[in-house]
């Protein structure tokens, strides 16, 4: 997830398209008083947000007493040529990727596979050691939780541009004799000291779960999570269409420019070359932010998530794993951690608690929810939700003409906030009726 998030003024070139649905992600809503109803309190207030922000696509769920209360699409999935966008369009969800990666994760924790406060090159097969701290060894649970003193160092970059042409292991990014090592890929705090969101770490755990399983990352998330939830999800681009892609966009001298995921010209590639072996590389699948799905699956993980790891029956993790993840570990204290402007407060092992502090970061006012953001190439994504009172929200945008600023009070962007307030007093009437 990056947070220099800044994109040029321009006009905006769209249309909208709107829709709804009950409960079950996979049937549409039918025509019916409460959706004329729910249509006419949210969709007329999300437009107007979509309109003034110059959104290029939009995707909003409401959850409220654990259904889909409200759900609506805007704009458009590619530009040109023009594609609307619905509940099929697959996005590129960015750093929500890694609640999965955590999910695959704990599964085999939950076998008792791996432990997640053993040195974790054990389980790598070589030694992974901060230079600067060379006594001190790394968790999962270090990794999990932002806290392994791992950076996202000039390394990190060269190493993903390079990657696959070269066939890169994993170890060329971390040893300090690696073709790709680079002396600010570690911080000089010991593991568990110190919150610093890394993209980077996620490429061992994602090498841990491949190494365990003796399964490509897609793969092995295909078969227990994926599939079994009946999701439209996946790490590998070429399991989709061409055509299931809502593009991701920047405005680059006044026009709209896809960044990522526009296959009207090519098709998707497989990232995989011939003879990888599970664990050689973990960030070839992008455990950090490469995950592809759409919305309904979005909002099906958030279900799952939310009552404690089933959903119609499919259980992926039991309760108390769920419990552990969303169990803060880290927690702001003034000095130990980067805040990213006061938006990472408290996180757990792969999920972002919310604090609700004044003029920080706050969805909805009286409940304290959990999950996780993204941002990437011009999206902005959001999957929060509440366990206690079964509420959540789940936010898209494929881009925006618009710099995106922050709130005034709030540690969200501010488009972000306007949904959550056109949102909340509809959640409130839900709960109260």
């Amino acid at each position: 997830m990056n947070m220099n998030r800044f994109f040029v003024i321009a006009l905006l070139i769209g249309f909208s398209f709107t829709f709804s649905c009950n409960s079950d992600p996979s049937e549409s809503y039918e025509n019916n008083e409460s959706e004329t109803e729910m249509d006419q309190a949210l969709s007329g207030p999300l437009q107007n947000v979509f309109d003034q922000h110059g959104l290029m696509g939009l995707s909003v769920v409401l959850i409220a007493d654990n259904e889909i209360a409200y759900e609506g699409y805007f704009g458009q999935a590619v530009h040109e040529p023009s594609k609307e966008l619905n509940r099929d369009s697959v996005f590129r969800i960015a750093s929500i990727t890694k609640t999965i990666v955590t999910v695959a994760l704990m599964q085999l924790v939950e076998q008792g596979l791996v432990d997640l406060d053993q040195d974790v090159s054990h389980v790598l097969g070589w030694e992974l050691r901060n230079p600067n701290q060379p006594d001190e060894v790394i968790t999962l649970r270090h990794l999990l939780g932002h806290t392994s003193g791992i950076r996202d160092g000039e390394g990190y970059g060269n190493f993903v541009s390079d990657m696959v042409e070269d066939q890169l292991s994993i170890r060329d990014l971390f040893e300090s004799d690696g073709s790709h090592f680079t002396d600010d890929m570690f911080a000089g705090h010991s593991p568990g000291e110190y919150f610093s969101y890394s993209n980077s770490a996620w490429s061992l755990v994602a090498s841990v779960i491949e190494l365990i399983s003796n399964q490509r990352l897609d793969q092995y998330a295909m078969e227990h999570i994926f599939e079994p939830l009946g999701m439209n999800a996946s790490f590998n681009v070429t399991d989709f269409e061409s055509d299931e892609f809502a593009a991701l966009y920047r405005i680059q001298e006044g026009v709209w420019t896809p960044q990522v995921d526009y296959y009207v010209i090519e098709d998707p590639e497989e990232r995989a070359y011939e003879g990888y072996v599970p664990g050689h590389n973990g960030l070839l699948y992008g455990p950090q932010g490469n995950l592809r799905m759409d919305t309904k699956s979005l909002t099906i993980l958030a279900l799952t998530l939310m009552n404690g790891g089933e959903k119609d029956g499919v259980r992926i993790l039991d309760s108390a794993t769920v419990d552990e993840m969303t169990r803060p570990i880290w927690q702001y204290d003034g000095s130990n951690g980067d805040t990213w402007e006061n938006f990472w407060l408290s996180y757990g092992l792969g999920i972002h608690q919310i604090t609700n502090r004044p003029g920080m970061d706050i969805i909805f006012p009286d409940r304290t929810m959990w999950g996780h953001a993204g941002i990437a190439y011009g999206l902005l994504s959001d999957m929060y939700v509440d366990p206690e009172t079964k509420a959540g929200v789940i936010f898209i945008t494929n881009g925006s003409s618009r710099e995106f600023v922050y709130a005034e009070e709030s540690s969200f962007y501010s488009v972000e906030q306007d949904v959550f307030e056109v949102l909340y007093p509809y959640l409130i009437e839900i709960e109260e009726n």
